[in-house]
């Protein structure tokens, strides 16, 4: 761990989940042709080494990231050394191709503060911004240090296709913008309280562990607001083989007093599935959630399949159009990772 800063990084979770017998499956229909090189390849080499202490090439991520090549069609790798990294860090569009690499999701720490309370725009306050194409990071954490007073404040926003592997995302509301374009999440912590999980990407999270953090006074916790806007969009948000549990302030405070629904629709054709997942007790029975007194879930679509645990019991579930929890194998496979971020051009 990085001394000075407590951070959960949820380590200590994935390593207790053997006590609910977390059920877990092979990756289902491979990678995307567009994630390279290295993902989970613990040894591949790197071009750069990023150091907090001057053991590297580079004290700053974001100096290194200025050495990448532009527009380059190889893979540039920066090894990033234990330590804290305090900087707002962006992966700009000239920048293809760039892999981030820690040393660990306890030991790798991104921070940054930016919020919207301090007169930051939500879609401008994350601490690593991705657009440049094909991004992949693994063993890292991304964390937004501004509490759950100062209201929206990212910690990582994705505008390209990217993959993160075993990387920790924590903030309070809107932890997470999957922006745009398709996205992959394996063995990765995200941590929050409202729409952590948001954006109109086709993104799939598989195995990853999700935890439910305390909100302020009288909030509700919404784990996703996925933002599709029209039914021809191939997007949406895919939780595959997760598990949905309390973190550590809330479980203090008591889960029974914060409702957390698994999703709202930030946009009207929202579209949003939880497959083959652990659903603590946290969960609403309701599940879902109207984004307020004006927005419609009828043209959503909010899907449940083979789910498990205490929160998974789907019988007083919300009632409307959009919600399916009798689906088929085949329609379910339609948003595992090989399926749903898979692309022609992948071909």
């Amino acid at each position: 761990m990085v001394k000075h800063m407590e951070i959960e990084t949820g380590s200590e979770y994935q390593r207790d989940c053997g006590k609910i017998r977390i059920k877990r499956t092979k990756l289902e229909h491979g990678f995307p042709a567009w994630m390279t090189t290295g993902f989970k390849n613990i040894g591949v080499s790197s071009n750069i080494v990023v150091a907090s202490d001057g053991s590297g090439l580079f004290r700053t991520i974001s100096e290194a990231v200025r050495m990448a090549p532009t527009m380059s069609k190889y893979r540039f790798v920066i090894k990033i050394k234990r330590g804290l990294y305090q900087e707002n860090v962006e992966i700009p569009r000239d920048k293809p191709n760039i892999m981030f690499v820690g040393e660990g999701m306890d030991s790798t720490v991104i921070s940054g503060s930016k919020n919207f309370i301090d007169g930051v725009s939500t879609f401008n306050s994350a601490t690593l911004t991705v657009i440049g194409d094909r991004f992949l990071a693994r063993d890292i954490t991304i964390i937004n240090t501004s509490g759950p007073e100062k209201h929206q404040a990212i910690a990582l926003r994705v505008t390209s296709n990217s993959a993160f592997f075993r990387c920790n995302f924590t903030s309070y509301q809107d932890t997470l913008y999957v922006h745009s374009l398709r996205q992959f999440y394996h063995e990765c912590t995200i941590q929050g309280t409202i729409d952590f999980i948001f954006g109109n990407a086709a993104a799939v999270f598989q195995n990853c562990l999700i935890l439910v953090r305390k909100p302020n006074h009288g909030q509700k916790n919404m784990i996703t607001a996925q933002g599709r806007e029209d039914t021809n969009q191939n997007t949406g948000i895919s939780l595959h083989n997760c598990t949905i549990l309390v973190a550590g302030d809330l479980a203090e405070v008591g889960k029974g007093r914060v409702s957390t629904f698994l999703g709202r629709p930030w946009r009207n054709y929202s579209r949003t599935i939880v497959m083959k997942s652990y659903l603590g007790d946290l969960i609403h029975p309701r599940g879902w959630y109207k984004w307020d007194r004006y927005s419609t879930i009828n043209t959503v679509e909010y899907i449940e399949y083979k789910n498990y645990g205490p929160g998974s019991d789907t019988r007083r579930r919300v009632k409307c159009r959009g919600y399916k929890k009798d689906y088929s194998e085949d329609k379910a496979k339609q948003f595992t990772v090989g399926m749903f971020l898979h692309d022609e051009a992948d071909d």
